[in-house]
Parts: C-alpha cells; structure tokens; sequence
C-alpha cells in the first residue's frame, strides 16, 4: 500500500471514529473488536501484511499474541513487528493494544507496555501503546517506573486520531514496513546515554540485593549453617523463585501465583516460607529436573518481610521484568556477572558478599557476545553435524540423509554413540544454550526437508503447528539435551544456573500440556545432574598421587575438587589405561567455549606445579587459558572440533610459543579469527577465535583477518 493509499484507508477510520465516538468508548467496545476495527488496518495502511496465510508463521511480518486472558498482568505484547536482517527476522518494534476505553496516560498501561520493552534487553525498546483513540511512543531503553508514565514518551508522538492525518507524513517515515527497513527505528532510538542502566544491569542490581537480603536473614536465623551451605542455600531459593516467575510469565504455572502464597496466613511454625515448601514439592512432582528436588534449604527459618518482599520485587506492578520476554541467553549471561561474588561468614556468623579472588584478579567478569557464541558454534558443531557421514543403508534413498547428519546418529540410537558437545568451563551455560539451539534449529530442518515416507518414522519427534511451522516435541528436546549437551564448572552455583537456563531454553517456545502431562508425567524436565557438573577441568584425581591424603582436610579437598572425567562421563569415554583418557571412538565431538584468562602470577603454587607435570603448555609464564585449550585436545575424539576465543597474545606471545606449537603439529586448523579489542564490553583486549579440527595434518602456513563486528 503507498503512502497515498494508506492515508486514504486512515481518513475513513478516522471519519467512522468521529461518527461513532460515543460508542467506540464504551466498555461494550473492547480491545479485540478495537483492533479488528482500527488498529489492524491502520497499520496495513503503513504497508505491513496481516494476511501472509502463504508463509510459514516464522516468515511472517507480524505476530500477533491472541492467546491472553481478560485482566491479565503477564500477557504478551499485542503486536511484534518485525523486518529480515541478513537470513534472521528482527522485532523492530511492540504495539500494545487497548480498549478505547482505557485511559492510555494512566500508570498501568505504560508502566505494562514499557516492561515488554525494557525486558528484551534493549534489541526492541520502541513500543507503540494505542487503542486508535490515542497513539502513544515510548522508548523503553530505561528501567520503567511506575508512578512515571510520562517516562521514556518520545516527543512528537502521543497523538490522538484527530492528529493522524496531518502528521501522517511523519507517522509513515517512522513506521511503515518501507521506513523501517530504511532504519527509522534505529535513528528513532537514537544514542544510547553513557549512564543509561540496561536490563541486565538492573536485573544484577535486583538480584544482587535479593541474595544480599536472603543471605544476612538466613546467617542470623540459622546459626548452624556452613559458608558452603549458605551459598547453596541462597542460590538454591533464588533460582527456585526466578524459575518459577518464568513459568508464570510464561502461562505454563497460573500468574501471581507466588504472590497468593505470601499473602496467605503464615504457618504458626514456619511463617510464610513454609507457604511455598508444598509448591516447591508439586512442582518436583510434575517437573522433575533439578530445582525442586528434596534441599536442605527447605528446613531453614526465613522471616516473612524477607520472603514477602523478594517476591513482591519479583513480580508486576512492582518488577518492571516481563520474564518470558527476556531471552534464556540474556538471562544466564546476567548470572555469569552474579556469580562473580560469593557469600563468606563473618565470625559472628553474619552474611557478607564479596567478590571472588579469580574474578578481581582478571578485573571483573566479562560474558561472551552472542554472535561469538553464535559463530563458533557454527563452526564446531555445525561442522560436525553436517559433514558427509557413512549412514545406515536404509537412509540411502534420501539425498539429505547423504550430506548430514540423522537423527539416530545424533541420538546415538541403535547402537551408535550419541553427538557430544561439552563447554568444560560452562558458567553460567551460554556456549550450552547456542548449541542446544543449534541442535533444535537442525533437527528441525531436518523434519521440514525429509521425503514425507522418512518423516512418518519420527512423529513422535515434532508436530507441525497450524501455521505450519515445525516445532520439536518437549520428549525430543529433552533427549537432546540429555544425550548431546555436557558442561563442567569448579562452581557449583554456576551449574545449578547452566541447568536452569538449559529448562528455560527447553520451555521457551512452551509446549502441550496435555500431552506433557500424559506421556511425561514428572519428567517434565530431564535431570541434567549427570551432564553439568562441578569439578576442576584442569586437575585430576592423580593430583593426590603419592600424597597422604590425610594431611588434607574437607575444605582442600573441595577447594582443588578434582575431576575424573571417565568416571563422571562414563557415557563418553571408553575406559582404559594410560595418560589421556581418549581413544579414537571416545570422547566428544566438539570442546568449545571461552575459557577463564588467569595469569601465571595469580595462580596458586601447587596448581603450579601439577601443571607443569601435566601439560605441554605450562612452560615458563603460562596463562590457564592454555591449560583448557590442551585438555580440551585430550578430552575431543579423533576428527572431533574445539573452538575457543582466546586473547591475541596467544598468536605471538613468546610465553604461548609451545601451545602454538603443539596445535600446529597435532591438529588442523581450520579458522584463526582476529576480532581485535571491543568484544568484550569495557575491555581493551584483543581477542581472536580459534577453531581446530583433531586430525593430524600438515598445516599451510598460517593467516588471520580482522572482521568488523557490530
């Protein structure tokens, strides 16, 4: 439609209004009929296409959230549009439909539609509220604030239909499909302030001080607690209850009802946290996983202003975070920043939290950008997945069979050994969720151009939505994530947070709770407890070697928590003797991640010394990065794939010269990516990718390129 033609279509609907006002605003007019009437066309009349019927819904220009309940404070946004950056569709900007009705300067509205936007962390914070009555433009970069609705407006659009065709003009060039494509969002949005706090610095900020609160109320009332106890304890409930704002956000658990809990009666011998025990039960019941099996934190005594108040600050009105809009990733990058601090008891037994000794010494945490994350993943998993594979005589017909892989070859069904893809310094898991949504993205190709005689063997695997979008089943995500993704950390709260940001992916696209509920009852979630684990990556159990272990005590033994990485992956590795633990069939099929940099200064004495026994690359001056490259050579299979970013140093550093040496003779290189400073936020640190292939080969001489990132 032109701009001629629209503004024809918007002069009848402003005409019909006006003729019919009266109506329009009574509570007899509501929102769904407002926007079949009004707000649908008028924004067809800005060129965008409510009807691509011939597309597939992730094709589509503009979803539409038609599943909210009346008077709900969690529902979707209305409208999403979105426009086709390179191969991916972008979400430029939110419009939240209302009733004309409703009064749009009110706080409730605003303060409901700038949540959409503030939660997606920046990559849509332009968010339209209109009831064609009124058209309002908020930028919703800042946190919102409730009492606030003048907050974030953007001057020269808060119209009223009266407005619309003489600002038409300017209305077309900001947000018809043709303007958006040309960039006029972006210049809408403008600079971002220097001081201006995103999500995932406000998210920090909030948690922070939950675990703060809960910390100090938890020491005072239960004196018994260990330091090691206490941490658990506090990133056990505070992952309980971020997961389960997630679920309600979400419609998968009824809304506000964490709310309802607190505002019950309290029980006479465990207050208003004794509320919540039974739901975190059922909820083990029906979930499984790991968040909500039996804890030790469910007997501790906590006051009722502590729980009442984290969880009021959880929720709408008062949290301006709408969880289902904020990305799994998103979420489990803010984490990486939190468990950057841990809790330590003073000697009167009181909380306080500090940041970790490794973390001050590297000068903060800094967590992988999504397009590295993205890119080496690609090139790692995706390389082996794809590659020309001898398969199974029965697939032979099928041309796409030939050039990839199955299903039951990343399965490991009928006798195979299943796809293994380990991060083995995980964090928070933002290198596990790109590839478990690789995985998925694969599998569903896959389905979608598989001879319709060879998808009839896996229906069971996927379903095909009503806009005819293939979507994996909740069963076979969760075997995805059960037979091909593994993460190791020496935290242990950063596991528990790789597990749960691992739920969240699995839960993000929703799924059939009748059939959930039938064929998976209380295994809704898959126990991952035995593919993250905690364990020191780097030290093994032959580190107490010759050693009287009775000159360590409960806490060395922790602090160093060796790792037998046969004994714990038993699923991986065939067992046998000798120095390394892989043969040609055993172990996994792509190491990737971004190791912790940690200089030979800060490390200890005795980790030192192990090293230097153990690796090749512990000589002279050596960085610890160098150890998880070497280990991650002797833990991947033969032909298997490592990719890692590392700092640049490692290129041409004298103190990497027999790393680099060790990888030349030992290994193919496939990609050496200069990126140069600026991938991590606020760090002047060149770094580069560096993806190798585990075969033995005679490298040509070696080049890198800088790419220019965004």
């Amino acid at each position: 439609m032109t701009r001629a033609e629209g503004k024809s279509v918007i002069e009848q609907k402003v005409d019909d209004f006006f003729k019919n006002e009266k109506e329009y605003l009574s509570k007899s007019f509501q929102e769904t009929e407002a926007r079949n009437r009004f707000i649908d066309p008028f924004f067809e009349a800005l060129g965008w296409d409510f009807h691509q019927t011939n597309l597939k819904k992730d094709l589509w220009d503009v979803h539409r959230e038609f599943s909210q309940r009346d008077n709900s404070s969690t529902k979707k946004p209305d409208y999403a549009f979105r426009i086709k950056d390179t191969n991916k569709y972008k979400v430029k900007f939110f419009v939240e439909a209302k009733a004309p009705w409703v009064k749009l300067t009110d706080c409730d509205p605003v303060y409901q539609a700038k949540r959409y936007a503030f939660s997606s962390h920046g990559k849509t914070p332009i968010v339209i509220l209109m009831d064609f009555q009124e058209f309002r433009v908020f930028n919703g970069m800042e946190r919102p604030i409730f009492e606030n609705p003048l907050q974030g407006l953007v001057k020269g659009f808060d119209l009223r239909y009266t407005d619309y065709l003489d600002k038409w003009d300017q209305i077309y060039d900001t947000f018809s499909k043709e303007a958006v494509y040309e960039g006029s969002i972006d210049r809408l949005i403008g600079k971002v302030a220097k001081n201006t706090k995103t999500l995932d610095d406000e998210f920090l900020h909030d948690i922070t001080e939950w675990r703060e609160i809960l910390a100090r109320n938890i020491a005072l009332r239960n004196k018994d607690l260990t330091v090691n106890e206490l941490n658990e304890a506090v990133q056990r409930i505070i992952d309980r209850l971020i997961f389960i704002r997630n679920l309600e956000d979400r419609e998968i658990e009824p809304e506000n009802t964490l709310l309802d809990l607190v505002s019950l009666t309290p029980d006479l011998s465990r207050g208003l946290y004794g509320k919540l025990i039974p739901f975190f039960l059922k909820l083990n019941d029906k979930y499984n996983g790991l968040l909500f099996k039996p804890h030790f934190s469910e007997n501790l005594i906590i006051d009722d202003k502590v729980i009442k108040d984290i969880i009021k600050n959880m929720c709408y009105p008062v949290s301006p975070f709408q969880f289902d809009i904020i990305e799994p990733e998103i979420l489990g990058r803010i984490y990486e920043r939190f468990l950057g601090s841990k809790i330590r008891l003073t000697e009167n037994h009181q909380a306080k939290v500090e940041e970790k000794p490794e973390v001050r010494h590297a000068g903060g945490v800094y967590y992988t950008p999504q397009y590295i994350v993205d890119y080496i993943v690609e090139n790692t998993v995706g390389n082996v997945l794809n590659r020309r594979l001898h398969l199974n005589r029965r697939f032979k017909s099928s041309v796409q069979c030939e050039s990839a892989m199955t299903p039951e070859e990343i399965a490991g069904d009928n006798g195979l050994k299943p796809i293994a893809i380990l991060d083995p310094a995980c964090g928070s898991g933002s290198f596990l969720i790109g590839a478990f949504q690789y995985l998925i993205d694969y599998h569903k190709n896959w389905y979608a151009t598989a001879p319709k005689n060879i998808q009839k063997k896996y229906k069971d695997d996927f379903y095909v939505t009503a806009d005819g979008e293939i979507k994996l089943t909740l069963s076979k995500k969760s075997n995805i994530l059960k037979n091909n993704i593994f993460g190791v950390d020496i935290d242990r709260e950063a596991t528990e947070v790789a597990i749960m940001s691992l739920y969240l992916k699995l839960l993000d696209e929703g799924f059939d709770r009748g059939q959930a509920e039938l064929f998976m009852k209380g295994h809704i979630l898959p126990d991952m407890t035995g593919n993250v684990k905690c364990g020191n990556s780097l030290i093994g159990t032959d580190y107490f070697d010759n050693v009287d272990l009775s000159l360590f005590g409960n806490d060395d033994l922790k602090k160093i928590n060796a790792f037998d990485w046969q004994r714990e992956f038993p699923q991986v590795f065939v067992k046998q003797g000798g120095a390394t633990p892989c043969s040609h069939s055993s172990g996994f099929d792509c190491v990737i991640g971004n190791p912790p940099y940690i200089k030979y200064e800060n490390l200890e004495e005795s980790i030192k010394g192990y090293a230097k026994n153990k690796y090749q690359s512990a000589t002279g001056f050596f960085d610890i990065f160098q150890l998880f490259l070497e280990k991650s050579y002797y833990l991947n299979k033969e032909n298997g794939f490592l990719g890692f970013i590392f700092p640049n140093l490692f290129l041409k550093g004298m103190n990497y010269k027999f790393s680099r040496r060790f990888f030349y003779e030992n290994t193919k290189i496939e990609i050496i990516k200069n990126y140069g400073d600026g991938v991590f936020d606020k760090v002047q640190m060149p770094t580069f990718v560096f993806v190798v292939k585990k075969e033995k080969i005679k490298n040509e001489k070696i080049s890198f390129y800088t790419k220019k990132t965004d």
